[in-house]
């Protein structure tokens, strides 16, 4: 009888020894675990799928507020043209004449001499938000394809090749 309670506390005394023994891995698993989640978070790395400057395109495109318009079909067709395609170089000056504001869907304003309203945009416009003394204006030149996210006051003039404001 002596034997076995021998046998049982030494069984015990190596249980407890090797139990936590194999704990002490185990919890140091947990905690690189918890300092790799600490580490990385959703908001570093929004994205699985998309590059950063994709990611960013995409967001920028859903916060657009305002006068935003579809591309036409005609511009499709331009697109899936490439190379061949030559558009006309256009306006190299953008010029905001004036701006009449009552509330934000009732507005005039004079853009390169033509008179603009939300119901009127011209088609190098891709977003166009109007206040009371400045324009938030997205402009497509479709000879350089680039996007130009401008902010512009009455009587002031971008120029698109030097990219650089103007006054008048």
């Amino acid at each position: 009888m002596m034997i076995t309670k021998f046998k049982i506390n030494i069984l015990c005394i190596l249980l407890l020894f090797f139990g936590v023994i194999s704990l002490k891995p185990v919890f140091a698993k947990e905690a690189a675990s918890d300092k790799i989640k600490a580490e990385f978070s959703v908001e570093k790395m929004p994205s699985l799928f998309f590059t950063y400057w994709q990611y960013k395109s995409i967001m920028d495109a859903k916060s657009s507020r305002g006068v935003v318009r579809a591309p036409t079909q005609a511009e499709l067709d331009a697109i899936e043209k490439g190379d061949e395609f030559q558009p006309d170089i256009g306006p190299r000056d953008l010029s905001l004449g004036g701006i009449l504001f009552n509330r934000e869907d009732d507005w005039v304003i004079w853009l390169n001499g033509s008179r603009v309203t939300p119901s009127a945009v011209p088609k190098e416009v891709l977003d166009l938000r109007v206040f009371k003394d400045y324009i938030e204006i997205k402009w497509l030149d479709d000879y350089t394809k680039q996007v130009f996210p401008i902010r512009m006051r009455t009587h002031q003039r971008f120029n698109m090749d030097a990219k650089i404001f103007l006054p008048g």
